[in-house]
């Protein structure tokens, strides 16, 4: 193992092989599948909405896609509804 791998695995919370991630932590829910799976999602909406600037590349539509993709993929990755229903 290099320096730099060892600096980066002590700098960089869970990325250590067979992490599990800790509950009462901020970055625990970052690291589970379903936020990776949903984050990944994300990635693909604005991959679609690239695409679709790209087709059509004037400003209005630039802006209006990419402030609704905005909001989409803020929505999509919210969790405060989840947050609610575990605490009751």
């Amino acid at each position: 193992m290099s320096l730099l791998d060892d600096v980066c695995n002590r700098l960089v919370p869970g990325r250590y092989p067979g992490m599990k991630p800790d509950p009462n932590h901020s970055y625990g829910r970052t690291l589970c599948q379903s936020y990776l799976l949903r984050k990944r999602q994300v990635k693909n909406f604005w991959i679609i909405a690239g695409v679709v600037v790209m087709l059509e590349p004037v400003l209005h539509i630039a802006v209006v896609v990419s402030l609704f993709t905005t909001f989409l993929s803020f929505m999509y990755l919210d969790e405060s509804d989840e947050a609610l229903k575990n605490q009751t």
